[in-house]
């Protein structure tokens, strides 16, 4: 199986850490190096709470907003059986003539999403340096 989220915990200090984000879909894989705080994954964790509160009947974004980097992840029903559709929007502005922008979106269950939430908590807590997740289906 080919997880399609995944995070990984590279380096840290009291405020911040460095992070490489990997978002997959069947033909495209973007990968992001960035400092972010447990704020921002944290933020995370509450969107897919509220989403799965909801039991997916509304959409929820997240997104990830550093300098030189936007990520964002809008999860909404795709079907009546619980199948998610998640968009993802990147976007790195390094200035030197790399920059980059990608759109595109991958399916995944409400299941996995629990599952996601659940390592993400770990991750936080400093139980994990290594999420992955959001099976390919």
């Amino acid at each position: 199986m080919v997880e399609q989220f995944k995070l990984r915990r590279i380096w840290e200090d009291g405020l911040e850490m460095e992070v490489v984000l990997t978002l997959k879909a069947k033909w495209c894989e973007v990968t992001v190096d960035e400092y972010v705080t447990d704020t921002d994954i944290e933020s995370l964790v509450s969107t897919l709470r509220a989403f799965n509160a909801r039991n997916g009947r509304s959409p929820e974004t997240w997104a990830l907003d550093v300098p030189l980097v936007h990520v964002s992840l809008k999860f909404a029903l795709a079907n009546a059986r619980g199948t998610v559709r998640v968009d993802v929007e990147s976007e790195q502005m390094r200035g030197d003539g790399g920059d980059m922008k990608a759109t595109f979106s991958f399916e995944t269950t409400m299941g996995q999403l629990d599952d996601l939430c659940a390592q993400l908590k770990r991750f936080i807590r400093r139980e994990t340096d290594h999420v992955a997740s959001l099976y390919e289906r």
